[in-house]
């Protein structure tokens, strides 16, 4: 078989596999909104960070497309912050300073072999980051690219809340629950 088929086929699969965290489920009737992301960070000293995945499926397949959907793990460090499933977002609010986020795959728990994106966090400030795959001939690279307000809410308009059970123990001090994606001030 030829090497893009392969690829094609393999993607494929992957992607239709998904596992049971990948399920989406709607928020209970009557649920509250929460904290407003839109609003500053409670401390001086922290900044907010949203999170998302809104790639291009299709367009997954395709070797060297570098925003296609991303299912996987957003950390921190070595913190897992939450299991980012596709067309989903999700805010944390984070101590200013530098930080290495990483993407990486559902299947590793480490930080080493994903995407990184080092930002010096800057308190009061809001911070958008797109996680996405780039397929190539034999291999998928995971990445995080940091966005503009604007950039992001138009990226986003599809994109729900990600559902709380997929936070990890690192993210669920930090996380703010949303019902829509947050607005530009």
């Amino acid at each position: 078989m030829k090497p893009i088929l392969l690829h094609l086929l393999t993607l494929c699969l992957v992607l239709s596999a998904q596992p049971s965290f990948a399920q989406t489920a709607s928020p209970p009737q009557g649920q509250s909104k929460g904290e407003d992301a839109s609003a500053p960070p409670k401390s001086p000293d922290q900044a907010l960070v949203t999170f998302f995945s809104s790639g291009h499926f299709l367009k997954s397949a395709l070797p060297g497309y570098k925003h296609g959907e991303f299912l996987g793990r957003i950390m921190d460090k070595d913190g897992q912050l939450a299991m980012l499933t596709f067309d989903h977002f999700v805010t944390f609010r984070v101590d200013a300073g530098p930080h290495t986020f990483s993407a990486n795959s559902w299947l590793l728990p480490t930080p080493q072999t994903g995407g990184h994106l080092k930002l010096d966090l800057v308190a009061g400030k809001h911070y958008f980051v797109g996680a996405y795959t780039q397929s190539f001939l034999y291999y998928t690279r995971f990445r995080l690219e940091a966005h503009t307000c604007q950039e992001a809410k138009e990226i986003n308009e599809k994109t729900e809340p990600l559902d709380p059970k997929h936070l990890k123990d690192h993210g669920k001090a930090m996380y703010i629950p949303e019902t829509a994606f947050p607005d530009c001030l």
